[in-house]
């Protein structure tokens, strides 16, 4: 395939649809990055000349092959029976592209001996969610717990995942988004009540269940499907460094107080508006310790 002319545009819709997976192929083989800078067999490399030989010893190259291939098919079969298809070929591309790669990781995931869709919500599944939703206190607290008993279907069969411990810090932001409440991200106590949240998961999913489908289906997975994390991998990575999405989170609701401060809001006004905006929920519990603190950043 190195050497044939294919259709640049839906070689470039497949290379940066395919992202997620290529460096997860690249980090199995102790890479962090995909070191190739052009799309190939895209307008700039038409015969993929200068993709990195890493990423064809790593099989990034073949997933790009494995997926353009089963994408042009498609396309090809649905050119005579859909109009709408061909007059919006590029989107529909990008449709079926992201269709390809989640049945390439389902697949993957089946290989392994894992479920191929770990967060379907039907059978077993279905039956721990009504159990959640009559357990919790309330309808906000049944939503977070069945959002949070997806997260931890999903993340413990996740690629290349390097670590068998929660990601609580993460899961707390999700949290805050769910809610609408202020936490700490990254104490302790925090990090305790996701821990909490995540027992009473478990415990219920064990009540419905059974012991060994928690086993199977969860800790199991969670302890095994892990890969090693080298040393390059661990410097892009670091532990200690609190969770980008999060931080982005912050200094966006920050931003947003301070605007709406400079303004002329009450803060407590300006801290309902930002809270609104950026996590969609109105604020919650005790917030005169956390407004202190953001008046004490505000400049001028």
């Amino acid at each position: 395939m190195s050497m044939q002319v294919l259709d640049p545009e839906l070689a470039s819709v497949v290379w940066w649809g395919t992202h997620t997976l290529r460096v997860r192929a690249h980090a199995a083989r102790g890479a962090s990055l995909c070191p190739t800078r052009f799309a190939p067999y895209g307008h700039a490399d038409p015969l993929a000349q200068q993709a990195n030989l890493r990423c064809w010893e790593d099989g990034c190259m073949g997933i790009v092959h494995s997926i353009y291939a089963a994408t042009s098919d498609r396309l090809a079969r649905r050119a005579g029976s859909d109009r709408q298809a061909v007059a919006d070929r590029m989107r529909y591309a990008r449709t079926v592209v992201a269709s390809q790669v989640a049945e390439l990781d389902r697949g993957r995931r089946v290989a392994r001996g894992l479920p191929a869709r770990p967060t379907r919500n039907d059978g077993i599944a279905g039956r721990i969610n009504e159990a959640l939703d009559a357990a919790a206190a309330g309808p906000t607290e049944a939503r977070w717990l069945v959002q949070l008993f997806r997260m931890i279907r999903g993340y413990v069969c996740r690629d290349n995942r390097t670590s068998t411990t929660w990601p609580t810090d993460a899961w707390a932001a999700e949290k805050c988004r769910a809610d609408g409440g202020v936490r700490g991200l990254g104490t302790d106590a925090v990090r305790q009540e996701i821990l909490d949240d995540i027992h009473t998961v478990l415990s219920e999913a064990q009540r419905v269940a059974g012991r060994a489908w928690v086993n199977v289906s969860i800790l199991h997975p969670l302890m095994s499907v892990v890969g090693p994390l080298t040393d390059e991998f661990a410097q892009q990575l670091p532990s200690s460094d609190p969770d980008p999405a999060e931080q982005a989170l912050l200094r966006q609701f920050m931003t947003r107080y301070a605007a709406y401060r400079r303004r002329g809001q009450h803060p407590a006004g300006a801290f309902r508006t930002a809270s609104l905006e950026v996590f969609g929920q109105e604020p919650s519990g005790d917030l005169r310790d956390v407004i202190v603190d953001l008046e004490s950043g505000l400049v001028g």
